[in-house]
């Protein structure tokens, strides 16, 4: 089981695991205000989503060499539990094999903390989650406190193949916070 304390790991932790090189780096910065949760009111969000370099089609997203992902969870008129992915809820992502992934994960969830964690475990998930082994990921985000969202930055150079995003909080994955990675 992943320790909920993983969000605290210090930044540039480096492994080998699976044949896909990661790693992980967390920071609690400060991002934007939450009162007055509004799409429109969350500017430095919005960029940091603008950032994502992916190609949309349908609800596949496409990725270079080079894929910068921004996932959001959970932005205003996406259900809940759910990913936000270039405006798409919990879609496919295609990348290239020995791609540079780059993810951004932000927690805009005031009340809930989340996590970002790319398993070869499919679906179903049960409430609570056993998707051991985590490739990669965030392990458990903070939740947004003190007027501040949180955002967690990790890399991925996978192998070809299938993979799984999940959040890894009881319950999350189970209701339908997961998607699926394919690497070719």
């Amino acid at each position: 089981m992943v320790s909920m304390n993983r969000a605290r790991i210090a930044k540039g932790v480096a492994a080998v695991v699976a044949g896909a090189v990661l790693s992980v780096g967390v920071a609690c910065a400060a991002l934007v205000p939450t009162s007055g949760f509004k799409e429109a009111t969350l500017p430095q969000v919005k960029m940091m989503l603008g950032k994502d370099n992916g190609s949309v089609s349908g609800d596949t997203v496409t990725y270079g060499k080079v894929a910068n992902v921004v996932i959001a969870a959970v932005l205003p008129g996406f259900p809940f539990p759910s990913f936000e992915i270039h405006h798409v809820k919990n879609p496919t992502l295609i990348f290239p094999a020995g791609a540079t992934v780059n993810f951004t994960f932000i927690n805009t969830n005031k009340g809930f903390g989340h996590s970002f964690d790319v398993t070869r475990k499919g679906p179903p998930y049960g409430v609570i989650p056993q998707i051991a082994p985590i490739l990669s990921g965030t392990g458990f985000s903070p939740v947004p406190a003190g007027g501040k969202f949180g955002y967690a930055k990790f890399s991925w150079h996978p192998t070809a193949g299938t993979y799984y995003y999940v959040c890894q909080i009881p319950g999350h994955a189970a209701t339908g916070m997961f998607g699926k990675i394919v690497v070719k």
